[in-house]
Parts: structure tokens; sequence; C-alpha cells
């Protein structure tokens, strides 16, 4: 995500136009208050996991 729902520096999947290439452009679909909430959420969670498995890798 590059700022798409608010969301930057993720990889999460959404709708998106894919063409030869890959992705071209993301679908942004106007979300209800409460789906934002849980987007944003599932976000949060996915980049807590992803801070978590990267602390496995870190040079000690």
């Amino acid at each position: 995500m590059r700022g798409e729902y608010g969301i930057n520096d993720l990889f999460i999947g959404v709708p998106a136009i894919l063409g030869k290439n890959g992705v071209e452009r993301i679908v942004e679909l106007d979300l209800a208050d409460d789906e934002r909430a849980q987007l944003l959420a599932s976000a949060d969670a996915v980049r807590k996991g992803v801070e978590e498995l990267n602390s496995f890798f870190k040079p000690t």
C-alpha cells in the first residue's frame, strides 16, 4: 500500500487492477466508517506480525 485507505508500506489484500507487469493500480472502495476501522485494525495486526517476524532476523 502507498497511502490507499491511509495505509503505507504494507502488503495486504485489496482490490487491484492487474496488468502484464503486475499491479497497475489499487481500487480504493468507499468504505463505511466501521469497515474502514476494521481494515485499519487488520493492517495494524499484519504490521505487528511483520515486526515480530523481523525481530527474529535482526543481528544480535
